[in-house]
């Protein structure tokens, strides 16, 4: 599975003016269920195909046609994911396997289509988490649909005794006992445990800050007991941690378990910037830095006003923008869609596109913009 990144969606964003073929489908990741997604590709391709030889579009034809391979490859569909979106081009073909199920859609155009991909990458945060014991210590890469551990052995100490080695206190002891005179420099039992941890933290702290430094816009998940919670991100280096931390023994759940308490956090987050998103639009809209009528919102995006650009999940309208006139254009032989196109003007302009249910929409427009000026 690819990771839908700004990396991407600036590469399928960039290709315009050209013939470009789209096509998503929902997949099925196990037998006997997979067996329909060659039917599925199947129609999809024969409809895209004859799309363009009814209205004669030569170049797309030739770009969908090698497609064709992939119906009776059976390899190719032993490993999917939720689903697919194929990307043809005269400059390459891309391929993504996708974690959510998604819309069928095909679309002959010259541009590709790329508004489902942004929900994925604004719902999809990739983090690294640190799963900390005392006698355990694992560090993994994920995001929303799976975490792989990551070989940390000869680089991350992965246990107290190995990061301290002779300097773990054991007998809480230090100074002399001398028969008869008692003992002297007897230090707390729980003063002794809070300096090991402190020596133990900072060596895991600065083993991960040398050998997996971590990207800013790449947080770090931090799942430990309460006790450890505070203490390390005290001592740590480290300055872009996540803002949820789960506070329980990382090795008494499992893999889908822990993944799905991640989810459960960052679905949390979402939720909430979400709110924060419809209060900066009404805000917006008084101060007279909003659009919600359609042919607004494109004037808007084309004069590079957009600071953000939402948009409704699944919406479609049929048409063309017209640049030079600032306007929709529905009956001008070229077919695409027009929430599509804003979705990447505004992208390609600086903008932030984000994809709201129908139902978190405040108006029925498709689109609404909340305007740096």
């Amino acid at each position: 599975m690819q990771t839908i990144d700004l990396k991407l969606l600036k590469e399928l964003t960039a290709i315009q003016g050209e013939p470009c073929i789209s096509i998503y489908m929902p997949t099925h990741r196990v037998h006997p269920a997979n067996a329909t997604d060659p039917i599925t590709f199947k129609n999809l391709y024969k409809k895209t195909l004859q799309y363009t030889k009814d209205n004669k579009l030569n170049r797309h034809e030739k770009l969908i046609q090698p497609l064709e391979k992939l119906i009776d490859d059976k390899n190719f569909w032993d490993h999917n994911d939720e689903g697919l979106a194929i990307f043809v081009s005269s400059q390459d073909t891309q391929i993504l396997r996708l974690p959510q199920k998604v819309q069928e859609i095909t679309c002959v155009a010259d541009s590709f289509c790329v508004k489902p991909l942004f929900k994925l990458y604004h719902e999809n945060q990739p983090y690294y988490l640190l799963a900390l014991a005392l006698d355990d210590v694992k560090l993994y890469k994920g995001d929303k649909y799976q975490i792989e551990e990551l070989d940390i052995k000869d680089k991350v100490p992965t246990g107290m005794k190995e990061a301290l080695g002779a300097e773990l206190t054991n007998n809480h002891l230090h100074g002399n006992v001398v028969e008869g005179a008692g003992l002297h420099g007897y230090m707390e039992k729980s003063q002794e445990a809070d300096i090991d941890m402190d020596r133990f933290f900072r060596k895991i702290d600065q083993a991960i800050l040398e050998h997996y430094p971590m990207p800013p816009d790449i947080p770090l998940l931090l799942v430990t007991l309460p006790e450890h919670q505070n203490h390390f991100i005290r001592i740590s280096k480290h300055n872009n941690f996540a803002p949820i931390h789960i506070d329980i023994n990382p090795h008494s759940l499992t893999k889908a378990a822990l993944l799905e308490k991640i989810q459960e956090g960052f679905d949390g987050i979402l939720e909430k910037r979400k709110k924060e998103l419809l209060e900066r639009y009404q805000l917006a809209l008084s101060e007279n830095l909003s659009s919600v009528d359609i042919n607004d919102v494109v004037r808007d995006v084309i004069d590079g006003k957009v600071e953000v650009l939402c948009i409704e999940n699944g919406k479609s309208i049929d048409g063309h923008i017209d640049m030079e006139e600032r306007e929709i254009v529905h009956h001008d032989g070229q077919y695409t869609d027009v929430i599509n196109e804003l979705s990447c003007l505004a992208f390609n302009y600086g903008g932030n596109v984000i994809v709201l249910d129908k139902e978190e929409m405040p108006s029925e427009a498709g689109a609404f913009t909340i305007n740096r000026y």
